[in-house]
């Protein structure tokens, strides 16, 4: 019994060692923050807004590097080339989780990758041309109706307006024709001249268009409505609360990154997501802050790859290689 209390004491004293070790992890170099897509893209303000934040968090430099290309693989690749010792985050958006079944080079990146947090999230707006003049109810009358064709755009194949437009048709029980775009500037061009039916796009980028009548915007994929769109319902309130349309932004690291680094640039973007000047400026940007811990963002991503691979699978959507 003697033995026992001593073993018990010599525990106690160890466990404060212990949780000191594990919270006092700190950066010793700049750390680098990769970016996937070129600079100027919507994902460039998440991370330039949160540097000063993570700085004061981590006692070092935060280095954003754009590394496009390859849809997001260029990016992964350098990160995964990079030592496992927490100098070295990724920033994903939903892209992620469909290049799990749309690419063999990024199949296994789930479990590559632990994630650090859900940072932010844009809704998408379903809008149609103002000359469709229709309502929710007649629009989802109209896909399912398969009398007239109906068509819609998107900036690519693949990509999350994409997904989720196929989504909506399943949920919906409707069907349209996809028209993919390299890009946004063309496809609302055609948008609002009426030649392609409808689409799904960054809240953002559609908020001036509507109020100057080009587009009809016709539901919202966010949880409530949007401040910057008060009149229009959300998919939820139209009894398709499942759908899984919008643009997220998240960070991750590889998964053999020590604990220790993990929990601490994990507290340090939730820190840094927390401050009002930086939760205001994302938001005047039509951001959703979101700042999920890794295990709630785990689920998300999980989430996405189920419903992202019933999508290509069902619709045989492929992209090269």
């Amino acid at each position: 019994m003697l033995l026992d209390r001593r073993a018990l004491l010599l525990t106690g004293l160890a466990l404060p060692t212990i949780a000191r070790a594990q919270s006092d992890w700190k950066p010793t170099k700049p750390v680098r923050l990769i970016l996937p897509f070129t600079a100027g893209t919507s994902m460039d303000p998440v991370a330039r807004l949160a540097q000063e934040g993570l700085k004061d968090a981590l006692g070092q430099t935060v280095v954003v590097e754009n590394i496009a290309g390859a849809a997001t693989v260029i990016a992964g690749a350098e990160t995964l080339k990079s030592p496992p010792d927490g100098h070295t985050m990724l920033m994903i958006a939903n892209s992620f989780a469909a290049n799990i079944t749309l690419r063999t080079r990024t199949a296994d990146w789930q479990r590559a990758f632990a994630p650090l947090v859900q940072a932010t999230v844009v809704p998408h707006v379903l809008t149609v041309a103002p000359s469709m003049k229709v309502d929710w109810q007649g629009f989802a009358k109209r896909l399912r109706d398969g009398g007239t064709p109906v068509t819609y755009g998107s900036p690519g194949i693949g990509t999350s307006p994409h997904l989720g437009a196929e989504h909506l048709l399943r949920l919906a029980g409707g069907k349209a024709a996809h028209v993919p775009y390299n890009g946004t500037s063309q496809l609302f061009v055609d948008l609002y001249a009426g030649r392609i039916d409808f689409a799904l796009s960054n809240l953002p980028d559609v908020v001036q268009p509507i109020a100057e009548g080009k587009l009809t915007a016709l539901a919202v994929t966010a949880d409530k409505r949007v401040p910057e769109l008060p009149d229009v319902p959300t998919f939820a309130e139209l009894g398709l609360p499942d759908l899984l349309s919008d643009s997220w932004f998240g960070i991750v690291v590889r998964r053999d990154t020590p604990a220790p680094a993990r929990a601490a640039l994990e507290r340090a973007w939730l820190a840094t997501l927390a401050r009002p000047d930086v939760k205001e400026r994302l938001q005047a940007l039509s951001f959703t802050v979101l700042a999920r811990p890794g295990a709630e963002f785990e689920t998300v991503i999980d989430r996405y790859v189920t419903t992202y691979a019933t999508i290509i699978k069902e619709n045989g959507i492929t992209v090269q290689q």
